[in-house]
């Protein structure tokens, strides 16, 4: 009797293993779940793993599968597929080889990169976290506000509250130092940015735009730093 029931058991194991292990042949699954993630990487909005459970059929078919749909994407369009965190069921999809200068942008592109810069370079400059106040006055020195804009267009204030942050290229976080004070938001570099950009990138386009030798940003880029590694 315990014979019988130990050999259940076993049988019951080995099923189980076998209905987690990987998918390494391409099905129509997979093709259903790399067509998802590719009519909507254009838009870098991130992707939730609910989002391709109905190409998958359920959770189990996909986690089966997504190694090896991560793979193709990897091998043969050069686009990474991250999630936002170790626990997260969320993903970003992430250029291999990042733009690396604004002229392999198209027209209609750059000013939203050009945007991105600034107040990407701006964050950095004042430790890696601006209250959203301060980053919006600096955008009105600029003469950069909520109407049209001659180069960066309509509402630029809209692409960073919702643009930038729905992308991941920004993170807004809330914060209050007392029940007495009145709750701040503070803007940081998103997943998105982290991936796709480096300090010392920023750091040249810092000492271009205001005509300074990048080693005066050595104390920014060795704040960075050690930020990045209180994170890991």
């Amino acid at each position: 009797m315990a014979s019988t029931s130990r050999a259940a058991r076993s049988q019951n194991v080995s099923h189980s293993q076998a209905t987690q292990q990987p998918i390494r042949e391409v099905d129509d699954k997979v093709r259903g779940i790399l067509a998802y993630i590719l009519d909507h990487t254009a838009q870098k909005i991130p992707i939730k793993d609910k989002d391709l459970v109905p190409a998958a059929g359920d959770r189990n078919e996909l986690k089966k599968r997504l190694p090896l749909v991560a793979e193709l994407l990897a091998k043969r369009f050069g686009i990474l597929l991250t999630p936002l965190d170790a626990a997260s069921k969320t993903f970003i999809c992430i250029a291999e080889e990042p733009v690396a200068s604004i002229h392999e942008l198209t027209p209609a592109q750059r000013p939203q990169f050009t945007l991105l810069y600034i107040i990407l370079m701006y964050i950095f400059l004042r430790g890696n976290r601006i209250e959203d106040t301060k980053l919006y006055g600096m955008l009105e020195m600029l003469n950069i506000q909520d109407e049209e804009h001659g180069y960066f267009g309509a509402n630029p204030r809209k692409q960073i509250d919702e643009t930038f942050v729905k992308q991941q290229y920004l993170k807004r976080e809330r914060s209050q130092l007392s029940a007495y004070d009145d709750p701040k938001t503070f803007f940081l570099w998103g997943p998105r940015a982290k991936a796709e950009f480096t300090f010392e990138q920023i750091v040249q386009f810092a000492s271009k735009l205001l005509n300074q030798h990048p080693k005066i940003f050595d104390h920014h880029l060795t704040m960075a730093q050690e930020g990045v590694n209180a994170e890991q």
